[in-house]
């Protein structure tokens, strides 16, 4: 059991899948960022990692900062961080890209501080599921992501704590694989989206991208064939946040 309850910012069962996988990798020493108030640091020291906690404000950490196999600092994951190269077993980031002006370099530098085969397990809200499109379609927004930005002298937030850059699947493969990862799988924390509706929805979405797929073909345009066969899993089209495993190439060094 943790030392401490910490009760997670993120949605409902992300902290948990994301611990699960945590558990089930190889190695012990954890990078968390950002880190928030400690929720997930505290399972992750509980279950006997060595876990470095990383965020812009130190100050709202909660979790056990006597621990022995803490080490709580602060980082802005918008700029270079100073942590070593290739030591890291496992980087954990939840629900903290959508926050970042510098997402490229965000995930390189986690490629950087990653042992070779390391593994990164990020979050991100999911902006491609049923109920963003809709919501992007009738609003001009995303799911989560709050429109328009205002940001007034009575907010006492920080740029930081807006959900500034929604990232897609596709873009965040992308940059992972650009990067120098693979990605191992794709999960989502619930299908909070998977309803009556829904289900009927989907059917038409199927059609569409069956017929998409058969013109691509026909164009010599066959390669966004895994393209629509993912735009069309559960995970994407009811999932409510997605929880990538990826893995630094194991020849990869920084």
């Amino acid at each position: 059991m943790p030392n401490r309850i910490i009760e997670p910012i993120a949605p409902s069962g992300v902290h948990d899948k994301v611990l699960a996988l945590a558990l089930a990798l190889p190695g012990t020493a954890v990078l968390d960022v950002p880190a928030g108030y400690g929720a997930l640091t505290e399972k992750l020291l509980a279950a006997g990692k060595s876990v470095t906690a990383g965020d812009i404000d130190t100050a709202k950490f909660k979790g056990s900062i006597d621990h022995p196999a803490l080490t709580l600092i602060r980082l802005d994951l918008n700029e270079a961080l100073p942590l070593p190269d290739n030591h890291f077993d496992i980087v954990v980031s939840v629900e903290g890209i959508e926050h970042l002006q510098s997402q490229w370099n965000f995930v390189r530098t986690i490629h950087r501080v990653l042992k070779p085969g390391g593994h990164f397990i990020i979050t991100t809200p999911n902006i491609l599921n049923i109920r963003s499109r809709l919501r992007y379609f009738m609003e001009g927004r995303f799911e989560h992501f709050k429109r328009p930005l205002v940001k007034n002298k009575s907010w006492s937030y920080d740029l930081e704590n807006y959900h500034i850059a929604p990232i897609s699947f596709f873009d965040l493969q992308f940059m992972l694989e650009s990067s120098g990862f693979s990605i191992k799988k794709l999960y989502a924390n619930r299908f909070s989206e998977k309803n009556v509706l829904s289900m009927l929805i989907k059917p038409a979405f199927n059609l569409f991208y069956l017929h998409k797929n058969y013109r691509d073909r026909k164009r010599n345009r066959g390669e966004h064939s895994e393209l629509y066969k993912t735009i069309l899993l559960d995970e994407v089209f009811f999932g409510e946040c997605l929880i990538v495993l990826a893995q630094k190439n194991p020849e990869s060094s920084v």
